[in-house]
């Protein structure tokens, strides 16, 4: 087991994928399923917003590579090279992380055209390949061994997408050549908004437990990030379950005002039902589900959990919410929401910790996404309420 300071590294490491990721996958990869959802598009225009979507993806990935490595290594790298020198991480390191932005890509264009028994599947059998490398990691390899297996198993996944696609070569044509200027300029409103998503969102919590790391030591840090770690299992859950079967049906029904406002108010409705009852279930057996997940000790972390999950109830309506300003490319607004909900976690965290110490950290966390829920729900007022 990895222990409370092992947690705290791989949710450390985690986060910094993440960096890679989440520019890609909040910014291609949704420009990907929105217009390929749109029946509208011809089957060229189409194939030229992919062609283009594989070099923005390339392109975004060798920029944050060039500034987080390049520039601040001892930043954003040097806690997770105690074993390893620079050049032999890089080398395991970048190709697994472009493979799981190739992985997110690929599957992006299954969700578009709605296969989604096929991309459960697939996810299924990388799930497999991810635990199997995993393992391996970190039974037998060293802690900084065990960070990177779970880059590779990640990235293993692409190879399975990648194979579905060529077997339905016939039916889904994709190729790739050169990109177009118009493809980019709509692919470039999605970029902007996922830039918002991790300066405001991934960046800042890397800083954010950075400072804590410093303040309180990794040991005490990781009984926070259990709890964290917690709150972003149930939501990948959800991302990848609610979140992949309802931004592509959203984004074919944005030119139809009316359909789209009854089905994302159904969506919320039966959403916040049962996130009620999951929430609810996870908080009255807390003790019970930290050590089965993490291990023993970890227990001392379950009076984090009560504005946790306050918090996790707001995250995830706030996402249904979000996917409408993103299907709708209103990118201004979308970046405002995020830039509110970052100032809120930062002025409530800077606040509060002094008297509240860790729980100041799950009390910025509920606020935060209260604001940003609340925030929403005004930006899509027109939508929600006429």
């Amino acid at each position: 087991m990895l222990g409370t300071s092992g947690i705290t590294l791989l949710s450390h490491f985690q986060n910094l994928t993440s960096l890679f990721t989440l520019l890609p996958s909040e910014g291609v990869n949704r420009s990907i399923m929105k217009y390929w959802s749109d029946e509208t598009l011809t089957e060229e225009e189409r194939k030229r917003v992919f062609k283009t979507g594989f070099w923005v993806t390339a392109l975004l990935f060798s920029i944050t590579l060039g500034l987080l490595f390049f520039w601040k290594q001892d930043y954003f790298f040097d806690r997770f090279m105690q074993e390893m020198s620079p050049s032999r991480f890089l080398l395991i390191f970048v190709p697994s992380v472009f493979l799981m932005l190739m992985s997110g890509y690929l599957n992006s264009v299954i969700l578009a055209l709605r296969k989604v028994k096929t991309y459960a599947i697939i996810n299924i059998v990388g799930l497999v390949l991810l635990v199997a490398v995993v393992y391996g990691g970190v039974k037998f390899g060293t802690i900084d061994m065990a960070l990177l297996s779970f880059a590779i198993g990640y990235g293993l996944m692409a190879f399975v997408a990648l194979g579905y696609l060529l077997a339905k070569r016939r039916s889904i044509k994709l190729g790739f050549g050169s990109p177009d200027k118009q493809s980019f300029q709509r692919i470039w409103k999605f970029v902007l908004m996922a830039i918002s998503a991790i300066v405001f969102g991934r960046l800042l919590d890397f800083a954010v437990r950075d400072y804590v790391i410093d303040l309180y030591g990794l040991d005490r840090t990781g009984l926070w990030q259990s709890v964290a770690k917690m709150s972003t299992s149930y939501l990948l859950v959800f991302t990848g379950t609610v979140g992949v079967v309802y931004y592509p049906k959203m984004a074919s029904l944005i030119h139809e005002p009316g359909a789209l406002k009854s089905y994302v108010l159904k969506v919320m409705g039966f959403v916040a039902f049962v996130t009620v009852l999951c929430l609810g279930v996870y908080y009255l057996n807390k003790e019970f589900f930290l050590k089965l997940f993490f291990s023993q000790g970890f227990e001392r972390a379950a009076y984090l959990v009560r504005y946790q999950v306050i918090g996790d109830f707001f995250a995830i309506l706030s996402y249904l919410l979000a996917y409408v300003l993103s299907a709708r490319v209103e990118t201004v607004k979308y970046i405002g929401a995020q830039f509110v909900s970052a100032i809120i976690y930062l002025g409530t965290v800077g606040l509060l910790i002094d008297h509240f110490e860790l729980e100041a950290l799950t009390l910025g966390y509920l606020w935060r996404y209260l604001g940003f829920f609340i925030v929403l729900i005004i930006f899509n007022r027109r939508l929600l309420f006429r």
